[in-house]
């Protein structure tokens, strides 16, 4: 019954049930999915009807037994798809980009043939300040704990700057006046 079960799912529900186990929430599969968290809530809540499953966690480990056709095994070697560092850097030189946008390079300890390890070594790379609201939209807020107090701080520090020149304005004006 269930794999009967599994087959009537639709490709929303499957796709809501796949990032389920990547243990992502419902505002954060929406936005992967580009749809709302209310149909995302509803995707699962009609999965679970379906699989017969009391929470969405459930709901998704049953659909991973089952769904072996999108079932993602991570390779650990990978060096066919590397290229050495000289192909990267002729990339790079290329198109014309300069060299404080290259963020790395790859150098694989060796020689084509060798089949040595990679590694990434960063280039020169210039630190920027990220901002405490996103950018664009579904971006998601990267910045460590200190960070956020830091911004924090600022905000207040500007905003009772700000206050204070605002009063100390009135106040001249009011002195202006009478």
């Amino acid at each position: 019954m269930t794999r009967a079960a599994v087959k009537k799912l639709n490709d929303g529900q499957r796709a809501c049930l796949r990032l389920v186990l990547a243990h992502l929430n419902s505002k954060e599969i929406a936005r992967e999915l580009d749809v709302s968290p209310h149909t995302v809530d509803q995707r699962l809540r009609t999965a679970m009807r379906i699989l017969n499953a009391n929470s969405r966690f459930e709901a998704a480990r049953i659909f991973a037994s089952f769904d072996q056709h999108n079932t993602y095994q991570p390779l650990i070697y990978q060096m066919a798809a590397v290229e050495p560092a000289s192909k990267i850097a002729e990339q790079q030189v290329a198109s014309g980009r300069p060299s404080s946008e290259k963020l790395g390079v790859m150098d694989d300890g060796g020689n084509e043939e060798s089949g040595g390890a990679s590694t990434i070594r960063e280039e020169s790379r210039v630190r920027r300040r990220p901002l405490p609201v996103p950018r664009y939209h579904g971006e998601k807020n990267r910045l460590a704990a200190v960070e956020r107090l830091g911004w924090i701080f600022a905000i207040a520090i500007g905003a009772a700057l700000s206050f204070g020149g605002l009063v100390a304005g009135l106040e001249a004006l009011s002195r202006l006046k009478g």
